[in-house]
């Protein structure tokens, strides 16, 4: 497909809806990311075919091995030829017979031994985590997103949150949508930066069950995660909070308030019908004065939740520079 159509269909997506767009096209929403991330990172240029040649079985490249365990773990029903498929639209030219070679060598030829094989990377599920008073600040953060609707003027308002279930440190950004790529974007552009500038030793990433972006994507949802904590460096395990579980409640409770806080801030500016951009921006000013002023009771005393972290750690640090800075996102 040439760049011009896929340019054509992710402009679409943007604008109409992925799912809608992928419908017309007769294109997996898989495709669709696969082009939208290489023209994030390219530009137009990302979305030329990438040719590759041959690579001879008995001299398989370390990289090639690589991609096809990447996509036996994420597609474990996959056959040889449906493999093959998605090693085309990655750029790869090899042959389904290669591929099949390949994972007769590792043991993966049959169903049964590659779907045994990618619930081995299930290691980083955990069924409970420790009570809040046995929790260290920063260790465990709860991810949700508010679906707040569609508004005359603006569009539609989607609050994304990484929240310190100890501290009560936010990470919150607006966007227009509900996705998985969103969630990301959240979670690598900025907690993951404060994480690594407040030495927060994360241990644990809790998701509702019910939430929009994780019943979006549930099939791949939690392996894409697991991916990119690998990628960035971390190694902290994955926590599905569900309604029969001892700390659903308590986890809940700080959701609701921390959500009614950022409602009464936004309802203000989007009943004046500023345009989507200003709020992002007027909401990072919102976030910054929430994680150093806005006093919490901790401990029978008041405290922002960076001077509790601050108090719990014995540290004197604060918010990245950038932290400061109202940025376009």
């Amino acid at each position: 497909m040439q760049r011009d159509l896929k340019f054509k269909i992710i402009s679409e997506g943007l604008k109409n809806g992925i799912s809608v767009t992928c419908k017309k096209y007769n294109i997996s929403r898989t495709i669709y990311y696969r082009w939208l991330k290489r023209y994030k990172y390219k530009g137009i240029d990302g979305l030329d075919s990438i040719k590759k040649d041959f690579v001879p079985t008995n001299k398989t490249t370390i990289e090639i091995e690589n991609a096809l365990i990447d996509l036996i773990k994420e597609y474990p029903h996959y056959g040889p030829k449906a493999i093959k498929y998605l090693f085309d639209e990655l750029g790869y030219n090899i042959s389904e017979s290669a591929i099949y070679n390949i994972m007769k060598r590792k043991n993966l030829s049959k169903k049964e031994n590659r779907i045994k094989f990618a619930k081995k990377k299930e290691d980083k599920i955990v069924q409970s985590i420790p009570s809040l008073n046995e929790l260290n600040s920063g260790e465990c953060w709860v991810f949700w997103v508010n679906d707040y609707g569609y508004f005359e003027n603006i569009g539609k308002v989607c609050e994304y949150t990484l929240y310190d279930f100890k501290s009560r440190i936010a990470c919150t950004r607006l966007y227009n949508e509900v996705s998985f790529d969103n969630f990301e974007d959240l979670l690598t552009a900025v907690a993951m930066p404060v994480a690594k500038t407040l030495n927060l030793k994360i241990n644990y990433l809790c998701f509702f069950k019910d939430d929009k972006v994780v019943k979006q994507s549930r099939k791949n949802f939690k392996s894409n995660v697991n991916n990119i904590i690998s990628d960035n460096g971390f190694n902290f395990k994955i926590h599905i909070v569900l309604d029969s579980n001892n700390d659903f409640d308590e986890i809940h409770k700080f959701k609701n308030e921390y959500t009614e806080r950022c409602i009464s801030f936004l309802m203000t500016l989007i009943n004046d019908s500023v345009e989507f951009s200003l709020l992002k921006i007027k909401f990072q000013e919102y976030l910054r004065n929430y994680n150093i002023n806005c006093k919490h009771i901790f401990d029978n005393e008041e405290y922002s939740p960076i001077e509790y972290h601050n108090k719990l750690t014995n540290t004197k640090l604060i918010l990245p520079i950038w932290a400061y800075i109202d940025r376009k996102y």
